[in-house]
C-alpha cells in the first residue's frame, strides 16, 4: 500500500554522500549473533541465533574451534532480537529447546538436536508459549504462556503430551526456573494493573505458591538458584537501582549485594556459586564485574567501552562468553576470560568494507528537559567536527518506553552522520539505564512529559550541535514514532521541519485494543486500564490533534504488526487525508513490529533519505 498527498519528496543531490558506505552495505553487510546459551556438560558449545536475510537461526559453534558455526532450523522467522529468547541445553547438552512464531504470530517451542536434525514440536497451542525452562533431570519444561487474561506458568514432558497449568490467577507471571534438586520451580508475578513484582516458588506437582519477596511495591524479578540450590540471586529496584541482591531459598536474609547505583542488565552464577558475573549500565556503556557472592565486592573488567549482553560462564575456571557491540561493530560472541580481559571473536558478523569505515562514537551529555529535568542523551557529529554549525539535525527518541540509548551499533544513524546530518538520541523520561527515578517519570503522564525532554532535545542539539534551528526533523519508531506524532502536531513553537513517524501508536485505546498481550499489559502497567483512565488515553493520543500538523511526514508501517496494528497508521493517514496535509505513506506487506526483510530495510532506508534530504537539505 502507497500513498501520497501534496508534494513528495524527490531525489536531491547531497554533497554528503559518505564514500564506501552504500545503503546496501548498512541494511545487508552485517549481522546479528545474539541471545546465546552455552551447554551445560563442559562441552565448550555455544548456541545462538543469527539474524541474516529476515530470518534468525539457531546456530552452535564450539569455544575452541573450529569457528564455523552448524545452522540447525531453516526459516525461523524473524523475531526482534529485544524480544527473543535464549535457547535452553538440555542437561547432557544433546537438545536445545527454542522458540519460533508461526503463520499465525503464535510461539511455539521445539526441541532440536544439537548435532542436527528435524525438529519436533513441544507445544502446539493456540495461544503463545515462551520462557522454557528445563528440569534438571532434563524430564519437565516448564514455561510461560498467555492462555489466560494474564500470562502463566505451565508443564509439559520434554517427550510431548498435555500441557498442565501450574499458576492461575489475574497476576502476570514470568520467568521460571527450577531449583538445582528439581523440587521447585521460582517465576516472578504482579498484579496487571501495577509494575510491582515478587519472586513465588510452587511445586512442579501443582498447589499454591510461596511468595518469597516482602511485597512491598518493589520490582523483585529475575531469580536464579546458585548451582548448589544454597542462595537466590535476583534483581530488585527498591534502591532506586536494578542492583543485585541476593536471599536463601525460603526467602529470609534477603540483602542488596551490589551498591554500584546503576541498573544492572543481566548476571550469571559462576559453576563454584562463589562469584557472579554482572552487566552494569553506567551512562549508556555497559561495564563488565565480577562479584563476590558474599561481601559484594565487585571488580570491573579492564574491556573496550560498548554494549555488553548475557556473560555466561564456559567452565569452573574464569572464562565466560559475551555478546558484544559498539558503535564500530556490530553484534558478535565473544570469548573472555575474566582473570586476563581480551575479546576473543568467536563469530564475524560484519563485511569486511564495513569494518573500514570510521564510524563515529557519540558524546554523552546531559541537557534540561522538560519541568527541569535532567535528561541524559548521545549527540553523533560528523567525523572530525566538534560541532555541526549550520547541519540539519534529527531528533530521534527510542521505542518503549523502557528502554535505553547506549553505546551499541546502528549503522542507520552512522549513514545519515555520514551524510552531513547531527543526530540527538534522547533518553527522555521512561528511559532506563539510569535508575528508577527516570524510567518511572512518565508513569501516567505518556505524551506530556516525555514529549517535553524530545523537543527540549532539539533546543539541546542546537545549542550543543550548533545545528540549524531551522532544519530539524524528529524520527522515531514504536514508541518514538508516537513521540514523533505528538511533537509534529502539539509542539506550539514549530520546531519541526518534518517527521518521519515508524509503526507508532496514534490513539492509546485503539491501540490498547489492537495490540498483542505483552503490548496491552504495558498500556495498562503504564497508563491504567482504559475502562479507568478514559481521559487520560484521550489526553495523550495525537490523533484528537491531527488537525494541527502543519509540516510534511512520512509514514512506514508493516501490515502483520501485531504490537501497534497497521490501524494505528492508517486513521491517522485518514485524518489527514481529510484534513489535506502532506503526507508519504508507505506499508510492508510481510513486516511485523520492525523491517527485517532487507529488501523492505533498504526501500525504507532510501525512502527516509530521500524525504529529509528533500525537507532539510
Amino acid at each position: 500500500m502507497e500513498e501520497y498527498s501534496g508534494q513528495r519528496a524527490l531525489p536531491l543531490p547531497n554533497p554528503h554522500v559518505p564514500e564506501g558506505l552504500w545503503p546496501e552495505l548498512v541494511v545487508a553487510g552485517w549481522e546479528r549473533a545474539h541471545n546465546h546459551a552455552v551447554a551445560p556438560n563442559g562441552s565448550g558449545q555455544v548456541a545462538f541465533y543469527l539474524d541474516r536475510g529476515g530470518y534468525s537461526e539457531l546456530h552452535v559453534v564450539g569455544i575452541e574451534g573450529p569457528a564455523f558455526a552448524r545452522r540447525l532450523t531453516i526459516h525461523r522467522p524473524h523475531v526482534n532480537w529485544w524480544s527473543d529468547e535464549p535457547p535452553v541445553w538440555s542437561p547432557d547438552g544433546a537438545w536445545l529447546i527454542y522458540g519460533a512464531y508461526d503463520s499465525e504470530g503464535v510461539s511455539h517451542l521445539y526441541v532440536v538436536a544439537a548435532d542436527g536434525g528435524p525438529p519436533r514440536a513441544l507445544t502446539e497451542l493456540r495461544y503463545d508459549a515462551y520462557e522454557p525452562a528445563l528440569s534438571p533431570d532434563g524430564r519437565w519444561v516448564a514455561f510461560t504462556t498467555e492462555q489466560s487474561a494474564a500470562a502463566q506458568i505451565a508443564l509439559v514432558a520434554f517427550e510431548g503430551g498435555w500441557v498442565r497449568g501450574l499458576t492461575h490467577g489475574d497476576e502476570e507471571c514470568s520467568g521460571p526456573t527450577w531449583s538445582p534438586d528439581g523440587r521447585h520451580i521460582l517465576y516472578a508475578a504482579s498484579p496487571t494493573d501495577t509494575r510491582h513484582s515478587d519472586l513465588y516458588v510452587i511445586s512442579p506437582e501443582g498447589g499454591a505458591p510461596t511468595r518469597l519477596t516482602p511485597g512491598d511495591g518493589a520490582q523483585y524479578w529475575n531469580g536464579v538458584y546458585a548451582p548448589d540450590g544454597s542462595r537466590i540471586a535476583l534483581q530488585c529496584n527498591r534502591s532506586g537501582f536494578d542492583e543485585l541482591w541476593i536471599m536463601r531459598p525460603d526467602g529470609s536474609g534477603l540483602r542488596q549485594l551490589t551498591r554500584l547505583q546503576q541498573d544492572i542488565e543481566d548476571f550469571a552464577w559462576s559453576p563454584d556459586g562463589t562469584r557472579l558475573l554482572i552487566v552494569g549500565g553506567d551512562q549508556g556503556n555497559d561495564p563488565i564485574y565480577v562479584v563476590d557472592a558474599d561481601s559484594g565486592a565487585t571488580r570491573p573488567l579492564a574491556l573496550p567501552a560498548g554494549n555488553y549482553s548475557a556473560p555466561r560462564w564456559v567452565d569452573a575456571g574464569t572464562r565466560f562468553v559475551v555478546g558484544y557491540d559498539s558503535p564500530q561493530l556490530p553484534p558478535a560472541l565473544y570469548l573472555c576470560d575474566s582473570a586476563a580481559p581480551v575479546l576473543q571473536p568467536l563469530t564475524d558478523t560484519a563485511a569486511g568494507a564495513l569494518k573500514q569505515f570510521p564510524f563515529v562514537t557519540p558524546r554523552h551529555i546531559t541537557y534540561t528537559g522538560g519541568d527541569g529535568w535532567q535528561i541524559p542523551a548521545f549527540v553523533y557529529l560528523p567525523e572530525g567536527v566538534e560541532d555541526a554549525r549550520g547541519a540539519p539535525g534529527l531528533i530521534y527518541p527510542h521505542g518503549g518506553p523502557n528502554a535505553q540509548y547506549d553505546l551499541s551499533w546502528d549503522p542507520v544513524r552512522q549513514y545519515f552522520v555520514a551524510r552531513g546530518y547531527a543526530i540527538i538520541c534522547p533518553n527522555f523520561r521512561g528511559s532506563t539505564g539510569y535508575g528508577r527515578l527516570l524510567k518511572e517519570g512518565n508513569l501516567f503522564d505518556w505524551g506530556r512529559g516525555d514529549l517535553a525532554d524530545c523537543l527540549a532535545a532539539a533546543d539541546a542539539l542546537v545549542d550543543f550541535g550548533g545545528v540549524d534551528a531551522n532544519r530539524l526533523a524528529m524520527w522515531g519508531q514504536s514508541y518514538g514514532g508516537y513521540l514523533t506524532w505528538l511533537a509534529l502536531t502539539r509542539d506550539h513553537r514549530h520546531r519541526l521541519r518534518c517527521g518521519v513517524a515508524l509503526y507508532g501508536d496514534t490513539h492509546l485505546k485503539t491501540s490498547w485494543a489492537r495490540g498483542d498481550h505483552p503490548g496491552r499489559q504495558d498500556v495498562e502497567w503504564q497508563m491504567g486500564h482504559p475502562s479507568q483512565a478514559g481521559r487520560r488515553y484521550e489526553a495523550a493520543s495525537p490523533l484528537n490533534d491531527a488537525a494541527s500538523l502543519q509540516v510534511p511526514v512520512l509514514v512506514l508501517h508493516g501490515e502483520r504488526d501485531t504490537r501497534v496494528a497497521l490501524g494505528e497508521s492508517l486513521q491517522m493517514v485518514d485524518a489527514l487525508r481529510r484534513l489535506g496535509k502532506t503526507f508519504e505513506f508507505k506499508t510492508y506487506p510481510d513486516e511485523g513490529h520492525g523491517f527485517a526483510h532487507p529488501e523492505n530495510a533498504l526501500d525504507a532506508l532510501r525512502r527516509i533519505e530521500r524525504f529529509l534530504d528533500w525537507h532539510l537539505l
